[in-house]
């Protein structure tokens, strides 16, 4: 996730949390969500608003801004995506939660296996070195 990033370990490897309470359902309406990270386990809520990215699509389910594309060839859509690519949005794709779906916003970063490798290299060399 580019907005958000985990306060105890500070990874960008998270997954939206169940909303609990009556509280975090009315913080949920403005846009304060729950947020769990993968790496750690922390729990904690952020806003998801940022006025300078509302122009680019994100990911429906996590939020990742970093998406692909599909084909119809290897993806059978559902009616209202199918619809809404004839309409003329754009099919993503979030590699992290596996999500298809369409929009009409651009995208703002396009996921790359090469990147991701090269990031879990070297986060791997680094922690090497830092344990010798």
């Amino acid at each position: 996730m580019a907005f958000a990033a985990c306060p105890e370990c500070g990874a960008r490897n998270l997954r939206s949390s169940r909303v609990r309470g009556f509280t975090e359902r009315l913080r949920s309406l403005v846009g304060i969500l729950p947020f769990r990270c993968r790496q750690c386990g922390a729990r904690f809520t952020t806003l998801i608003w940022d006025v300078r990215s509302w122009r680019y699509a994100r990911c429906p389910k996590c939020l990742r801004y970093e998406l692909n594309t599909w084909s119809d060839h290897y993806y059978n859509a559902g009616g209202w995506v199918r619809f809404l690519v004839r309409l003329g949005a754009s099919p993503y794709r979030c590699e992290g939660c596996r999500c298809n779906f369409a929009s009409f916003r651009e995208c703002k970063e396009r996921f790359s296996w090469r990147k991701h490798r090269r990031a879990a290299a070297e986060g791997g060399k680094s922690d090497e070195s830092a344990a010798s």
